[in-house]
């Protein structure tokens, strides 16, 4: 398997435990459901379309599209994921491709009618990466079939750059995030406190954060055209201050 190696890796140690808990769990059906509704439309997806989920991690939004009729095929780093995803499609009779692997290593060439990288899945790696990720994700969509990235950009997260300490409580769990901003990587450095039970649980993570202007340039330089932007998945378009962007791109 061909895998970047920068920052640490850290996402391979990130996604256990507490922390992949309390990240699965926090989605409702209901707010999956109106993801995958929001997926379908911007994808422009027809009856039966083959599609690619990156990563998947559980597979919420894999099943419900396969429930749908789609062609699914999900991919993700954590094998625990995976195996838990499985056991989900089976209980419900659902053929799903699942493979393991890193989500920089694609092998498909024009393969897939819709792709979608979402809940802020992107970014981990250094610029050089994240390029080859957009490029292996150019190469498995077929040519008119567009690609949808759900992410955060400095647009959206300068209130908390500004912010460097907040506490978010999940239930019965509390969750303290520290923040550094690195102005010279553009890179937003994050050290999680998680308390459950009276027990900590410490793990960090590194983003590199874009300005929508630069994320689009990207998409751009690697032949996307015809870029379209949404600020939440009701359908607003994006803005400085939407809590996220929902971008999507097509396949020349």
């Amino acid at each position: 398997m061909d895998t970047i190696n920068n920052q640490n890796q850290w996402w391979e140690s990130f996604f256990t435990g507490v922390c992949a808990d309390i990240q699965f769990e926090s989605k409702t059906g209901e707010q999956t459901r109106a993801e995958v509704d929001f997926i379908q439309h911007v994808l422009e997806l027809k009856p039966k379309a083959k599609v690619l989920d990156v990563p998947c991690g559980k597979g919420r939004h894999s099943i419900e599209l396969s429930r749908l009729g789609y062609q699914i095929t999900g991919v993700d780093i954590t094998l625990d994921f995976l195996k838990e995803a499985n056991r989900k499609a089976v209980a419900q009779q659902l053929e799903i491709k699942w493979e393991h692997r890193d989500m920089s290593d694609l092998p498909w060439r024009e393969e897939f009618e819709g792709v979608f990288c979402f809940w802020g899945s992107f970014g981990y790696f250094d610029d050089k990466g994240n390029a080859k990720f957009l490029k292996t994700i150019f190469q498995a969509l077929k040519r008119g079939a567009k690609f949808l990235i759900d992410t955060h950009v400095t647009e959206t997260l300068l209130p908390k750059i500004c912010q460097k300490r907040a506490w978010n409580k999940v239930d019965k769990t509390l969750i303290l995030e520290e923040r550094h901003y690195n102005y010279t990587t553009s890179r937003i450095n994050t050290e999680w406190t998680v308390i459950q039970d009276g027990k900590e649980n410490r793990k960090s993570t590194s983003i590199r954060l874009y300005t929508c202007h630069e994320l689009s340039q990207l998409f751009e330089r690697i032949g996307f055209i015809d870029l379209k932007y949404y600020g939440s998945i009701s359908g607003e378009t994006f803005d400085l201050g939407s809590p996220r962007l929902y971008l999507v791109a097509t396949k020349c």
